[in-house]
């Protein structure tokens, strides 16, 4: 129960970094680099916040969402837009790494380099759950994660702005044409991406500590979570991440954990060589839904 548990708060965190890449990608069909340091930053903001200017926790983790929407709205400004057509200029390859290596020598240098102790959320309490001792803080991240995904599911199905989303996804030209405003819609993705970014912040620093360099390996493992779901599919990045915070689990308690992370990447290959539209791009979950589909 331990693992188990253990495994979807992990897998959790994954989904939410595959779902901010998925908000992305699917109107834009890039990989925004810079993710991992917008969510490193966010920890780190509302660190600061907490320990040097003693605000509350909720309105730290405000501060923090205000700032990466700002700075996601920044980096597509800057580093995606003025490159013209994406699919001819893959320049924001190097902008977007570009602007992942200045956000976090930045931070080094404003917040120092060494790691911070996090809080907890309920202050690091634990349960007693079928034998297993578990964080209050593992349960919200999970709890957490599904509401973010559950919300974002409604938003782009339910509202004004999700057809929006819906039809630059489809065909961005086309979308334009037909009066949506595709720039701003792309904008939108990006700052909302920020705030899924700076929730996945607040939940994973307690873990990890919060410093310059805590999303240097993690983050990688948000985009082997966007591919093993289907990279641009928010629905598949659920599957994505929790499967791959279950895999994770499951070796952990027959392996020894040096090995843990050379399976996930195993796993996200042979993912891709055989399912390259993800899982969900199976003929099972992708009977009666067109190809382009990726919302």
């Amino acid at each position: 129960m331990q693992q188990f548990i253990f495994g979807l708060a992990n897998g959790s965190i994954y989904a939410l970094m595959a779902l901010a890449i998925g908000m992305v990608f699917s109107t834009t069909e890039i990989i925004n680099f810079a993710h991992a340091s917008v969510i490193m930053l966010a920890a780190m903001t509302s660190y600061w916040c907490m320990a040097y200017f003693h605000l509350s926790y909720i309105l730290a983790i405000l501060i923090a969402v205000v700032i990466n929407v700002l700075v996601n709205m920044l980096i597509y400004k800057t580093c995606v837009e003025k490159l013209g057509r994406l699919s001819a200029n893959i320049g924001w390859i190097v902008t977007l790494f570009g602007a992942s290596i200045i956000i976090d020598n930045a931070a080094r240098m404003y917040f120092g380099t060494e790691p911070q102790p996090y809080p907890y959320l309920f202050g690091g309490k634990v349960v007693h759950i079928l034998g297993a001792n578990i964080m209050l803080h593992e349960i919200m991240m999970i709890v957490v994660s599904l509401a973010v995904g559950l919300a974002y599911q409604l938003l782009i199905q339910k509202t004004r702005f999700g057809r929006a989303v819906r039809a630059v996804s489809f065909r961005r030209d086309t979308a334009r044409l037909m009066g949506i405003k595709s720039e701003t819609t792309v904008l939108f993705c990006f700052g909302l991406a920020g705030v899924v970014a700076a929730i996945s912040g607040a939940l994973i620093a307690p873990i990890t500590f919060a410093s310059y360099n805590m999303m240097s390996f993690i983050g990688l493992k948000g985009f082997a979570a966007a591919l093993i779901g289907g990279l641009g599919n928010t629905r598949g990045a659920f599957i994505g991440g929790i499967s791959l915070g279950l895999i994770e689990a499951l070796i952990g308690s027959f392996l020894p954990a040096a090995y843990k992370d050379a399976i996930s990447f195993f796993v996200m290959i042979i993912v891709i060589i055989f399912l390259p539209g993800g899982i969900l791009g199976a003929k099972f979950f992708s009977k009666g839904r067109t190809g382009k589909e990726k919302i």
